[in-house]
């Protein structure tokens, strides 16, 4: 991040023209100033200075002053690449998206606002400065661009000693030197090098913070403890996929900590120069630091010639994805290509990546052919099972959780059994509550948080002191519906961390997703005017964030209020026909409105829709039966039973359909799970005697 000058700007402002989703944009000079003519965020023409540069390569953006001390980026960039790699042109950023000035990603709109989603990582010592009241930024940082404090701390002493010619080569006077620690070396007969020394986490605190994928509990003080002021992101679908690869871009910290190389000690300085980010050399020859040449860059391991793509070591184990249009950024999990598992599941392979004419199916013959069988990969299949809301992955999960896993890996299972609400869920929860690793604390408080409200408090109440950040909001989130329920001096320990937890969402009160957190917080804790406050003021930044207009127009309804809770629920609607839960909501306020029949095309839709869950598909089965289509719910359920295999509530519903008409064909597929899952189920037990000897 720069000021706009000649220096600084790579793009062509030579009264350039461009049009983009039916939009004009002009960028041009005027005197020593770099101007955009295009439209603004009323809809109508308009001419803004740009203000800053914003990163360099292989792209540029530019950000200028919308007032109120906001600074928002451009929906064009400039392409820095080579004439001949395809650059030194403009394009824009969402190309395949039908930028307007109502939609959520045009450059005026929050999505687009630096000041709270970018700038801390392109400038040093960053204060937002966001004032509610006034609805202004007063955004102030020491030094445009990552600097020496960024990385280091502060910088006196340093400078004292630089001026008395005191620096020495083991003490340049900043609180953090960045030395590395560990030693690396090849023993005995070994392909991979050794470490020797203390391991140290120090990098994570220092990189990690601008190179994950997370959120942050306020202004972050430069080497500040990564899990005291940041949520990593676990590994979810739509960030990662099944088996760990990167999917969305999650920015390297969370692909990284799930590789053998960082379990063995290995840090970013060990492949990267920390000024320049760029790696030590080129070539194998930086996996050559830790991994015998004679063994792994030879054709007998790589099976492809010397010298060409398939030989690269990182081609085949940091598959690239494109990002930003332009921007390729590789997997630092460092996969073992498998396009077995590509038939099986989501995930990509290296091998389709270059060989993108052939299927999988090749690439896996191929495999076998050269010796190499199907790698079994039990996390992933476990981690594809919980996010399929698979109870007998679940129940395998929960009685032998695989051992030795990356702590991300381990606190992403963990997390998953959220969605299965019972006695095994909370005691593998439980567990981890006294781990020293913050993700799997962080875990197991969340799963804890649909506990009963007495095994919460128990087992809950001694984290509030958690000294980590992160963790104690947590816990306040997952007790807060509990304050009116405790003894005053558990009551005023339990506010203590609310009041922190507060301040810390408040930070966050420029932002939509800001202010659903605290309206959320508020539905939690019984005060609706709170929430309601908060709710329309994310509207207000953003009036088409459906998740509010979801959560406001239930809260409406929770008070009475069906008129409003309708409108809104219509308004969702407009703005995301094809989501699950805008469909959801609104069928379900038809059924409340007495319109049953109506409410079954929401219903559908929702079911039917990418981002679905099971409990749509239940609902909406429920509803075909309460109009008398028994027959359509059963046919309903066998089929969504391919996408959602072993649902417990699916196939509780099916087989309590299927015992109440009398269609009982093919019910031991669906009771033989529930007996082996909720084998103490009344009605289970039940069905058992009834069906159990059938054949």
């Amino acid at each position: 991040m720069q000021p706009a000058t000649a220096d600084s700007v790579s793009g062509d402002f030579d009264d350039r023209r461009l049009r983009f989703h039916g939009i004009e944009t002009r960028l041009y000079r005027d005197g020593n100033d770099f101007r955009v003519a295009t439209v603004g965020g009323d809809g109508k023409p308009g001419d803004f200075r740009i203000a800053y540069t914003f990163g360099h390569y292989p792209l540029q953006q530019y950000l200028v002053d919308a007032g109120k001390g906001r600074l928002q980026a451009l929906n064009v960039a400039w392409d820095s690449r080579p004439a001949n790699q395809g650059g030194q042109r403009w394009f824009h950023l969402q190309v395949d998206e039908d930028i307007n000035s109502e939609h959520p990603f045009f450059w005026t709109r929050h999505l687009q606002n630096a000041n709270s989603r970018c700038i801390e990582c392109h400038a040093t010592d960053v204060k937002k400065n966001f004032d509610a009241t006034s609805n202004r930024y007063d955004t102030r940082w020491t030094e445009t661009g990552v600097g020496c404090e960024s990385c280091h701390g502060p910088a006196g002493r340093h400078l004292e000693m630089a001026r008395n010619g005191e620096l020495q080569a083991d003490d340049s006077g900043f609180v953090h030197q960045q030395n590395s620690s560990l030693r690396w070396a090849f023993a005995d007969d070994k392909t991979i090098a050794s470490p020797s020394g203390e391991r140290s986490n120090r990098y994570i605190d220092t990189c990690g913070g601008c190179h994950s994928r997370r959120s942050t509990s306020g202004d972050v003080e430069a080497l500040a403890p990564y899990h005291d002021h940041y949520r990593l992101a676990l590994i979810e679908p739509g960030l990662y996929f099944s088996d760990g690869q990167i999917d969305d871009e999650v920015f390297v910290l969370g692909s990284f900590l799930q590789s053998k190389m960082q379990q063995q000690g290995v840090t970013c300085g060990n492949c990267h120069d920390p000024h320049s980010g760029k790696t030590l050399m080129d070539g194998n020859g930086l996996c050559a630091q830790c991994h015998l040449p004679e063994a792994y860059d030879v054709t007998a391991h790589h099976r492809h010639k010397s010298g060409s793509s398939g030989s690269i070591c990182v081609d085949c184990h940091m598959p690239e994805r494109i990002y930003m249009t332009v921007d390729p950024r590789r997997d630092h999990s460092f996969p073992i290509p498998s396009p077995a598992r590509s038939l099986q599941s989501d995930t990509p392979n290296a091998c389709n990546l270059c060989h993108r004419e052939q299927t999988p199916g090749w690439a896996a013959e191929a495999m076998t052919n050269w010796g190499i069988g199907a790698r079994a990969d039990r996390w992933a299949s476990i981690n594809r099972g919980l996010a399929l809301q698979d109870a007998v992955v679940f129940r395998e999960y929960a009685r032998d959780p695989p051992s030795g896993l990356p702590t991300l890996r381990d606190a992403s299972l963990l997390g998953k059994t959220a969605a299965f609400p019972s006695r095994l869920a909370f005691e593998r929860a439980s567990a981890q509550l006294s781990s020293r690793e913050p993700l799997l604390r962080r875990a197991a408080v969340g799963v804890l948080q649909s506990a009963p409200p007495e095994l919460r408090w128990q087992l809950l109440n001694p984290m509030i002191e958690d000294p980590l950040q992160t963790i104690r909001h947590e816990v306040a989130i997952a007790l807060s519906d509990l304050l009116g329920r405790l003894n005053d001096k558990d009551a005023e320990r339990l506010q203590g961390l609310i009041n922190e937890f507060r301040e810390s969402l408040e930070y966050h009160a420029d932002s939509p997703a800001g202010l659903l957190a605290i309206g959320n917080l508020e539905v939690r804790m019984g005060f609706p005017i709170l929430a309601e406050r908060a709710f329309k003021r994310a509207l207000e930044i953003e009036p088409d964030f459906v998740p509010a207009l979801i959560n406001l127009a239930d809260l409406y309804r929770a008070i009475g209020s069906d008129g409003e809770s309708k409108a809104l629920l219509q308004h969702a609607l407009e703005v995301a026909p094809d989501s699950a839960n805008p469909n959801h909501a609104y069928g379900l306020y038809l059924v409340r409105a007495g319109q049953p029949e109506k409410a079954l095309k929401y219903l559908q839709a929702a079911a039917q829709q990418q981002d679905a869950s099971p409990r749509h598909v239940y609902v909406y089965a429920v509803a075909l039966d309460s109009r008398g289509q028994t027959a359509a719910a059963m046919k309903l359920i066998e089929a969504e039973s391919r996408r959602w295999p072993n649902n417990l509530e699916l196939y509780f519903l099916q087989v309590a359909y299927m015992d109440k008409t009398g269609n009982t064909e093919g019910i031991h597929k669906y009771l033989s799970m529930l007996a082996t899952i909720a084998a103490n189920n009344p009605k289970v037990r039940n069905w058992m005697t009834k069906y159990g000897n059938k054949p």
